[in-house]
């Protein structure tokens, strides 16, 4: 064993003696801030249109630095105080709930919009303020807003609960309101289908979106848009001899001489709703050569051919 590497392990063997005494000494990560987590409940409780308030604090190793105020609005209680709660949050957790992960619910009639934050950036009462004239635009029964921290790679996410009618006119409404911020949009349509959107999206990408996938919204299965373009269609389709020649044709209305490289992933059956075949599922990656396959999946001859095929019209390996 070199030096380097003996003077790596003690240093790594230093670190966890110390983790060790620091379990045994405090039981939790940091001071204990349940008693000024309660007060800070008060405050809220206080405001005008608050109805109830609970407060959950947790400050441990196992579950970490958080709290989460549940806040029941009075019926009649208007968008402007259950603003002014959020704007009460982001004034009381000073900087001693910096390390903590802070959780806003707000429970109104019909509606529950909640706010998680990772950054401790006060974000509570200006995100509130665009979720709730979104609930109430396109009335949905819950929003979530999740605040990612700048330690992980996830974005900032905004998902609705509620399956959308109008999915298009939805993205809309978002764009409307949060249209310029950075953020992965997740709903699902009627169909059941899921979209996830990365904001900004413009306009124009949207429309021509639109134009191309309309034919067949019916038997898509999953869209993810990233920097406005399509990154990922799955389908399922029906089985037939001319299953390649569908394949392509919705391939060819998605693609674009301009695109990026992009998934494409199919299966076969007549519901896109439904449990398919995993043997009857390909993809092919359009203008790439990027894949991350199981060598152990089993596939129909017929899915391998229709695989083969089109990747060697779509993907740029060979």
């Amino acid at each position: 064993m070199s030096m380097l590497q003996r003077g790596v392990r003690r240093r790594i063997s230093a670190v966890i003696v110390a983790a060790i005494g620091a379990v045994g000494l405090t039981g939790c990560q940091g001071p204990d801030l349940s008693g000024r987590a309660d007060v800070i409940g008060a405050v809220l409780s206080a405001k005008p249109g608050v109805e109830d308030v609970k407060t959950q604090y947790q400050n441990g190793f196992d579950s970490g630095r958080s709290i989460t105020y549940i806040v029941k609005m009075a019926a009649g209680a208007t968008t402007a105080q259950s603003v002014e709660v959020a704007a009460a949050l982001d004034q009381e957790t000073g900087d001693e709930f910096d390390l903590y992960d802070q959780d806003l619910r707000l429970l109104l009639s019909g509606r529950v919009v909640e706010i998680s934050d990772l950054t401790s950036s006060d974000i509570m009462a200006d995100r509130a303020s665009h979720l709730l004239a979104l609930s109430s635009e396109l009335s949905v029964s819950r929003l979530e807003w999740r605040q990612a921290s700048e330690q992980t790679t996830f974005d900032d996410a905004l998902e609705l609960s509620e399956t959308q009618e109008d999915i298009f006119g939805m993205v809309n409404a978002v764009r409307a309101e949060l249209g310029s911020e950075q953020f992965e949009l997740r709903a699902r349509d009627s169909a059941m289908t899921e979209w996830d959107v990365a904001f900004p999206y413009s306009e124009q990408a949207q429309g021509r979106l639109e134009t191309a996938v309309e034919p067949h919204l019916g038997q898509v299965k999953k869209v993810a848009i990233d920097d406005s373009q399509v990154s990922r269609l799955s389908v399922v389709v029906p089985d037939g001899v001319d299953v390649v020649s569908r394949l392509r044709g919705i391939i060819e209305r998605i693609d674009s001489a301009d695109a990026r490289p992009w998934e494409f992933d199919w299966a076969l059956g007549s519901d896109p709703t439904g449990a398919v075949d995993p043997s009857t599922k390909g993809s092919v990656n359009v203008a790439g050569c990027e894949y991350n396959e199981d060598p152990d999946r089993q596939m129909t001859s017929a899915a391998q051919t229709t695989q083969d095929q089109l990747r060697r019209i779509y993907d740029t390996c060979s």
